[in-house]
């Protein structure tokens, strides 16, 4: 299963169909056919696509969530099982059973990017918060690998799992949760030292794994009891066992936190399990107008939500959930509501002032994207999503003054804002980022000169306006731009007569003319 908003996405390997599930009515709305053996899908980030492994096929599939039809496949490796996009959306991890690889997918040109190997028969693949590592279980060798995606490389291989089959990181970056089958426990790995840190036993055959998004809860669904586990992370004692249906796999839970749907394998059936006593979001801006929803129970007939003295607008009741908008506040306020049986105990709702994001570096860069670029500001630290123009990608915090980000890709060169989402809600200060086209180097004035160099000639293309160097077989050269399409640079001297390559580096990326320019 994949992150969840509206819907919900259930592969059914028998068959062959991925069922959608409406969240608010709690129905299939549609079935997403036909599939070879469905064995794991993932939703983009923006809920506009969908990806589905077909384990009979050993392909990857994309289908456009709107209309719910297939627009690309992809072959990867041998019988694709578990699948985890990453955060911004720019790849799709498969983990290839048969072939002991992880294939990547680069979603913006539907390419194989690379193929990984990792341990044998990997099942269950799960992507860090910040994009930066993929885990892999690999249910053959009893280990988990974990793969950087910079290099696309294995840079550890965690070993002491019992046929390890879900694998899920929490929010907060500090932990991985693993499902070991083989021994009915769940092992707490901790990301920083990789090393296992607990293990908690569970119900039989543990399978999907997920983490609450405020990192307070895992949740466990045990394919051999037919229940699901609700492990406290502070703890790392199950809290709670709930019975579901009939050989329960995948999981995931809401953006909320406030539900978790569980995909039933031996029943065709989704449960739903609802979180009592609980609320979501916990924090907002001073501002107010945050949608707060409250779980419990004999909520029915709700006279008041109070956030600490001030009393909040009802915008929903039901027997087991409030849904309120909180006022305007600043601090800490505790919650409670009141019906006709009395008053809740309390909760805590914590207001954030606006964050403030003063500057961004680099503030150009290429339009394919995936470049690293840092924003420096204020109140920072809840921050949870970036966006360039509409294009969304998922911040990793340095500090409450610093922010790094992931570039998404674009499709045309331009200029987009930049705004940065935090608890606060949306940054006062509005940033500009330019997405830059790739040079083109088309050639050179005059082609030789004499190894003193000294000598000023032309570089002539297009997209130069943002050069940042040029280079004559690696050595910089002094330059100045003239125009879009010309550079003016003085040729710096040679090691020896001969031709050299000469390179133009900009914002958008370089170009290079081989032997383009003779030493005489």
């Amino acid at each position: 299963m994949g992150p969840l908003g509206l819907h919900a996405y259930v592969t059914n390997s028998g068959s062959g169909t991925t069922n959608v599930v409406d969240i608010g009515q709690l129905v299939v709305s549609t079935a997403l056919a036909p599939y070879n053996s469905p064995s794991g899908v993932g939703v983009s980030p923006d809920s506009t696509l969908i990806y589905v492994a077909e384990n009979g096929e050993n392909a990857l599939s994309t289908a456009q969530q709107e209309t719910l039809t297939v627009i690309s496949k992809i072959e990867v490796g041998s019988a694709p099982f578990g699948i985890a996009v990453s955060p911004a959306g720019i790849h799709v991890y498969a983990a290839d059973q048969g072939s002991a690889t992880l294939t990547v997918v680069d979603t913006v040109n539907n390419t194989i990017l690379a193929t990984v190997p990792v341990g044998s028969s990997p099942t269950g693949v799960a992507v860090s918060p910040t994009g930066g590592e993929v885990y892999v279980t690999n249910q053959g060798d009893n280990t988990l690998s974990v793969i950087n995606t910079t290099t696309f490389t294995v840079v550890a291989t965690i070993p002491g799992l019992s046929t390890p089959v879900g694998v899920a990181a929490s929010p907060d970056s500090l932990h991985l949760y693993v499902a070991n089958s083989g021994a009915n426990t769940v092992s707490v790995i901790d990301t920083a030292s990789r090393t296992i840190t607990a293990t908690i036993a569970v119900g039989t055959a543990p399978w999907g794994m997920a983490v609450r998004p405020d990192s307070s809860e895992v949740v466990v669904s045990n394919n051999g009891s037919d229940t699901v586990s609700i492990i406290d992370a502070t703890t790392n004692m199950v809290t709670d066992t709930i019975a579901v249906g009939h050989q329960p796999a995948g999981i995931a839970v809401t953006p909320n936190g406030l539900a978790a749907f569980v995909a039933n394998s031996g029943s065709n059936t989704v449960s739903v399990i609802q979180t009592l006593y609980h609320m979501a979001p916990t924090l907002g801006p001073q501002s107010g107008a945050t949608k707060v929803t409250i779980t419990g129970t004999n909520l029915a007939g709700v006279t008041s939500v109070q956030f600490g003295t001030s009393s909040a607008p009802v915008i929903a009741n039901t027997p087991n959930q409030v849904v309120a908008a909180s006022p305007p506040g600043s601090g800490i306020a505790q919650v409670t509501v009141t019906t006709s049986g009395g008053t809740s105990n309390p909760k805590p709702f914590q207001y954030y002032p606006s964050g403030n994001a003063s500057s961004l570096s680099p503030a150009a860069g290429p339009t394919a994207g995936r470049n690293i670029i840092t924003i420096n500001g204020a109140q920072l630290a809840t921050a949870t999503q970036v966006l360039f123009g509409t294009l969304l990608a998922v911040p990793q915090v340095v500090s409450d003054q610093q922010l790094t980000v992931d570039v998404p890709p674009t499709v045309a060169p331009g200029t987009v804002p930049v705004t940065v989402i935090t608890a606060g809600g949306i940054t006062t200060a509005t940033l500009a980022y330019t997405y830059v086209d790739p040079p083109v180097f088309g050639g050179l004035s005059t082609t030789s000169g004499p190894v003193a160099g000294g000598n000023v000639i032309d570089l002539t293309g297009k997209n130069l306006t943002t050069a940042t160097a040029v280079a004559f077989n690696g050595v910089i050269a002094q330059f100045s731009i003239g125009s879009d399409t010309v550079l003016a640079a003085i040729v710096p001297p040679g090691s020896a007569p001969g031709p050299v390559d000469v390179t133009v580096t900009t914002a958008g990326g370089s170009a290079t003319l081989p032997g383009a320019y003779t030493y005489t």
